[in-house]
């Protein structure tokens, strides 16, 4: 006679088999790393910058120091290419460059005291703190790769182009604290290239920018450029 406590049994583990076969049959081809079955994932949405800020082209008489310390941060999206490497990033960004140094600006008045050109001299005074402050709004736009495996690595390289929204001289020396903003001569337009490489949510980046700091009235061939780490929590 069969027990009803042996069909029970018996029913248990043809339940238990039965579930252990499916789990097999779907994992297979579901893994986060299946490359046939890849789909690209939005990654590197914010992107937290902490950055060395200078010049270069400035005058050789002009010396810039470890002050020179910069910020960046970027909202962006992310549109991957189907199921590959590749996506591309665009967005909006807030840029903050800091040139700190032994620069006067100083304005000299052509013959007829009408045109101000200004020129970069090296101060003569003592002084604590001595820096140049520009925020740009700027838009990024950047190629992206990045690789399938459980630690991802990345390279980004792109471009922006960005408006400098406000900026400021200050001098701190024996006579007081001096802030004079908006200064004449700085070109406002901001475009350059950028790029980003590392692991995960680390990577180093840089950035140089083609144009130039200041307009036709200030001095020719300078250029700002940063390099530094950027985070991307998100």
């Amino acid at each position: 006679m069969f027990h009803p406590r042996k069909l029970i049994f018996f029913l248990f583990l043809a339940t238990v088999s039965y579930s252990v076969a499916q789990q097999k049959t779907d994992y297979k081809g579901e893994s986060e790393f299946d490359l046939k079955n890849y789909k690209g994932d939005p990654r590197d949405r914010l992107i937290l910058e902490i950055n060395y800020t200078n010049w270069l082209g400035a005058p050789k008489s002009i010396k810039s120091d470890w002050k020179c310390v910069g910020f960046n941060f970027a909202s962006m999206f992310d549109k991957p290419f189907g199921a590959s490497n590749f996506s591309l990033g665009f967005g909006l960004g807030i840029y903050v460059h800091n040139f700190s140094s032994n620069a006067d600006f100083i304005l000299k008045l052509d013959s007829n005291n009408q045109n101000a050109t200004t020129v970069l001299q090296p101060r003569t005074t003592p002084y604590i703190a001595n820096r140049y402050n520009e925020r740009s709004f700027e838009i990024p736009l950047e190629l992206r790769f990045r690789t399938k495996s459980a630690t991802m690595f990345k390279v980004m390289l792109g471009g922006k182009i960005g408006y400098v929204i406000s900026d400021f001289k200050k001098t701190d020396d024996a006579d007081g604290r001096v802030r004079r903003y908006n200064l004449p001569n700085i070109n406002r337009l901001r475009y350059g290239v950028n790029f980003r490489i590392g692991i995960e949510q680390i990577c180093l980046t840089g950035c140089y920018y083609l144009s130039e700091v200041f307009t036709d009235n200030g001095p020719r061939g300078v250029h700002p450029f940063s390099i530094g780490i950027a985070i991307i929590p998100y």
